[in-house]
């Protein structure tokens, strides 16, 4: 994501939240920023230490707060990996790939990959805000399982 794509996907994302009915604290739109501008799928408490590195008053409390209101209103997404959080604010559809063994999370552009089951949740079912998940191992990983690791 350029820096200009950026910039209106976090002015998409206040918006969102004005019409929603929530204030746009400083602390909340450095969070907000945080997870829009990621593209690691950070869990709360990466997210937390990344911003109370400039608001040391910062709870984790209000970074959980604040991404379920982002999740509550489509602009996250959330999903699980390893038992842990982790949020994307690529709300856009596309599929994630995900090591089974260091649980990184990559994202799969949408026009890489389509699969039947897209075409049928989106044009025969109508589903229209989706994602898939893909487990495997990551080529680190499976570098390190053929060289006996």
């Amino acid at each position: 994501m350029n820096e200009k794509q950026a910039r209106e996907r976090l002015d998409q994302v206040m918006q969102r939240l004005r019409e929603h009915g929530y204030r746009l604290t400083p602390q909340r739109m450095a969070i907000v920023r945080a997870v829009v501008q990621s593209t690691s799928h950070p869990t709360a408490d990466e997210i937390y230490h990344q911003v109370a590195a400039d608001f040391p008053m910062l709870s984790l409390a209000t970074v959980y707060k604040t991404m379920n209101v982002l999740s509550e209103i489509g602009e996250v997404l959330e999903m699980e990996v390893d038992g842990r959080s982790h949020y994307d604010g690529n709300v856009t559809p596309h599929s994630h790939l995900v090591c089974v063994k260091c649980h990184s999370i990559i994202d799969l552009p949408h026009d890489m990959l389509r699969t039947s089951e897209e075409v049928v949740a989106e044009e025969q079912l109508g589903f229209r805000k989706y994602y898939m998940v893909i487990y495997g191992l990551c080529p680190r990983c499976s570098g390190e399982e053929t060289s006996g690791g």
